[in-house]
């Protein structure tokens, strides 16, 4: 037991740093987000003159902020859940159900990332125009001597990310709720601030 808890400490720090960084980057999305919402209504209304490509970056910056932020309300049970059940069985019934419905979500997670790579990597995905048009006013497509283009696989990866980290917290997840079902008593210090409760 002392080697599972040592194991399930592990997997926690993983996912604090992991988690952490995408915070980091889903506050600059955020940032990046409103800057080019801001742009555009000021070149818009004020100067009567729209770009052609703050409404797109904003789009692609909303799904990455999602995608990156998700996997912290995944783990923190920040999600909407339908609890009825579970408080009306007895603890013991209540911790199976919810081992039960986490091993589910898992299995879904892990089909929809396969999904989520296959659109990722598909040939059929084209240029996004407006922020070509960006990288070429700006001089950034040719930053490293090669025509960049930014196409929208770079928006659909953000779908892979999310479901990358969501496996992630789903097995730390999975991992402390299959000790609160068999080992009740034993307790792991993992130092994270999500509630190892018995809500999913």
């Amino acid at each position: 037991m002392a080697i599972y808890s040592l194991f399930v400490q592990l997997v926690c720090r993983i996912n604090d740093v992991a988690l952490n960084a995408a915070r980091r980057l889903a506050i600059l999305a955020m940032a990046l987000m409103v800057v080019a919402i801001l742009l555009q209504i000021f070149f818009r209304y004020v100067l009567n003159n729209a770009l052609p490509w703050p409404e797109e970056a904003a789009r692609a910056l909303m799904i990455w902020m999602m995608a990156l932020i998700a996997p912290t309300a995944y783990r923190n049970q920040g999600f909407v859940a339908i609890e009825m059940l579970a408080d009306m069985l007895p603890k013991r019934a209540s911790s199976v159900l919810n081992f039960l419905i986490l091993a589910l979500s898992t299995l879904v997670i892990i089909v929809m990332l396969s999904h989520a790579w296959a659109h990722f990597s598909a040939p059929l995905l084209f240029d996004s125009s407006g922020l070509n048009m960006l990288l070429q006013s700006t001089g950034i497509n040719q930053l490293f001597g090669t025509n960049l283009k930014f196409t929208t696989s770079y928006i659909y990866f953000a779908m892979t990310i999310l479901l990358v980290l969501m496996l992630a917290v789903s097995f730390e997840l999975f991992l402390k709720k299959f000790q609160k079902l068999f080992w009740p008593n034993l307790t792991i210090e993992d130092g994270t601030d999500s509630p190892n409760s018995e809500g999913s």
